[in-house]
């Protein structure tokens, strides 16, 4: 009768052989468990003797049993390259180049859309300012403004829209609006339109330059004194002595804005330097990544990763049999080509990845968003241009298509002897691909023999799969 610990082990090694299983082609599954099945019954009789388990015997049932997932895996990779068209297609450059497009053009995406949402989630931004310190803020002063003293121009943020407001305390009375004092805001009359700040329920018409001031309401004042009324543009109000024309109600971004103002005087002349607060606003630009300035820091990302690649790659194709014919010059266009297309998506991918991760990661107008976008554009464009060149290097030079069949040739003891490493085939029949397991003086760095015709006959020349295997 079996004991415990053999009942135990003949379970747990049984089992590894049902998980294995699940691996294997359903078409081959049940033929593959009854093999190993039986096998495993031959392993385990040497595990257990009448007097105690022999520890040795069942670490080589415990090996048997793992090389159940390596035959399981082996199977399932040939019953994939059984499948001659998913094979072709997924071994195909164009495949290859369209992948990469595909992953350039959703970067591209994401780097549109969250620039965008790095600008409307603070879209604009303020800084108290006294007219009697700078005078009027001109335009072209406003940006250096805001990014505060002592900020380089090359970390400053880039807005696309400026203005200026005040903050009073001013008595509105309308019809069916009772006598209150308020906290205005005295604007131009492109405040909202230069800062790209949303308002609802606008009345076009009164928004026209020739008639009274506009006062856009904001929305805790719409909701509390308004009890939220969706028909209210057009309605007159006067504001201290000033007669104006409510135009919509203020939403979005524009209610954090610094003042707390229940409403906007828009066109009407601000008191300027009476000592009321007073504050500059700048819309933080949504293309400010890709305009002048911050696209230097990606672009130098990339560059210093081309410098740095040939201290940690080789950029090398390989060496070409001194008996094997070199491919025409129209083939070695067409490889070079391939690798140049390669290296301009990825590049392009990590410029703006490296905008993607800068807009989402940290704040816009944080220093340390620029650090991210450069140390990221280096990161990514080292990382892919090694894929490149070691993807270009196993890939056949006629046919681009990766190379397969590996074998292990020689042993290491006779390296000087002795070929001593890796041979890999074109599927097509087209080279073959020695790789050197070390490095020697005679045989340093990978090298292709191309083959003629007359090897033809060991490959599948209509279905793309060869004979070798």
């Amino acid at each position: 009768m079996a004991s415990g610990p053999e009942i135990a082990v003949r379970r747990a090694l049984f089992g590894l052989l049902w998980m294995a299983a699940w691996v294997v082609p359903a078409e081959r599954r049940s033929e593959w468990s009854q093999e190993w099945r039986s096998e495993l019954r031959y392993a385990l009789r040497d595990c257990f003797s009448e007097k105690s388990p022999d520890p040795r015997a069942i670490r080589k049932a415990i090996a048997f049993s793992m090389g159940a997932y390596r035959d399981a895996a082996w199977l399932r990779r040939r019953a994939w390259q059984n499948q001659q068209l998913v094979a072709r297609t997924c071994s195909s450059p164009w495949v290859c180049l369209a992948l990469l497009t595909g992953m350039f053009v959703t970067a591209w995406g994401i780097a549109q859309f969250s620039a965008a949402v790095a600008a409307g989630m603070s879209s604009v931004k303020v800084h108290p300012w006294r007219a009697a310190d700078s005078g009027t803020p001109p335009c072209d002063c406003a940006a250096d403004f805001l990014a505060g003293p002592g900020s380089l121009g090359a970390t400053r943020v880039f807005f696309d829209g400026f203005s200026h407001y005040t903050i009073t305390r001013e008595t509105v009375r309308g019809k069916g609006v009772p006598r209150a004092d308020w906290t205005v805001a005295h604007a131009g009359s492109d405040f909202f339109t230069a800062l790209h700040l949303p308002i609802r329920f606008v009345d076009h018409d009164s928004m026209s330059p020739d008639k009274l001031p506009q006062i856009v309401l904001s929305c805790d004042t719409w909701n509390r004194v308004f009890r939220s009324r969706r028909d209210l543009a057009g309605a007159k109000l006067r504001v201290g002595s000033v007669d104006g024309i409510v135009a919509g109600v203020a939403f979005g971004s524009s209610m954090g804005l610094p003042g707390g103002a229940n409403a906007w005087l828009l066109g009407s002349d601000s008191p300027i330097g009476n000592g009321n607060a007073e504050f500059v606003a700048g819309h933080l630009s949504r293309a400010g990544y890709f305009n002048e300035g911050r696209w230097t820091l990606s672009v130098g990302g990339i560059l210093l990763a081309f410098l740095v690649l040939p201290f940690l790659a080789l950029p090398t194709m390989g060496e070409h049999g001194s008996r094997s014919q070199r491919p025409s010059f129209a083939r070695r266009t067409q490889s070079w080509g391939f690798l140049t297309a390669k290296i301009l998506v990825l590049t392009a991918m990590a410029y703006f990845v490296s905008v993607d991760l800068s807009c989402l990661v940290l704040k816009s107008s944080s220093p340390f968003s620029i650090y991210l976008q450069a140390g990221s554009a280096f990161a990514i464009s080292l990382c892919g241009l090694c894929w490149a060149y070691r993807d270009q290097q196993r890939r056949c030079p006629i046919c681009l298509r990766p190379m397969a069949h590996r074998v292990n040739v020689g042993q290491p003891s006779q390296t000087f002897l002795g070929w001593n490493g890796a041979e890999l085939a074109c599927e097509r029949g087209h080279t073959l691909l020695h790789i050197p397991a070390i490095p020697t003086s005679w045989f340093g760095k990978q090298r292709w023999v191309y083959l003629d015709r007359s090897w033809q006959f060991l490959f599948d020349r209509t279905g793309g799969t060869s004979r070798l295997s």
